[in-house]
């Protein structure tokens, strides 16, 4: 028995770019789009995750299987936790959702004619003055 992952670990999305800058390069750009999946249950779920091969790359992993009934209990408990959300509170109770997230990050190799920043302390102008609020607009508007 006993649990352990069966699934390589998720990135931070927040290291992406030091992982960038820590390979030497600069300028680093990084997005983001979530997508939310419907599966009929976990089976299925679990079963798309093996043949796009998400399984656990990581050197130290359990290389046991696990039992049916460990397969069989994770199948029932997300199946009860992570119902189909059709609309806002609305749910089907016959599919699951799954979450996958897509990183996409770009960096420039390190040149003489790429931009670089001022130096701390030299601005003619503080962020906030070009600001304009329309007062005419409930809520106000800034443009």
């Amino acid at each position: 028995g006993g649990v352990s992952t069966h699934v390589g670990p998720f990135v931070d999305f927040a290291d992406v770019g030091t992982l960038l800058t820590a390979a030497g390069f600069t300028l680093p750009t990084v997005d983001i789009d979530t997508i939310k999946l419907g599966y009929p249950n976990a089976m299925v779920l679990m079963e798309h995750l093996q043949r796009m091969g998400e399984g656990n790359a990581c050197a130290s992993r359990r290389t046991d299987r696990i039992s049916a009934d460990m397969f069989l209990s994770a199948a029932c408990v997300y199946d009860e936790m992570f119902k189909l959300e059709v609309d806002d509170g609305v749910h089907d109770d016959e599919s699951i959702e799954a979450s996958i997230q897509i990183i996409y990050a770009i960096g420039w190799t390190p040149d003489d004619s790429q931009q670089k920043p001022l130096e701390r302390g030299s601005a003619t102008r503080k962020i906030g003055e070009d600001v304009v609020v329309d007062k005419t607009t409930p809520g106000g508007s800034s443009e």
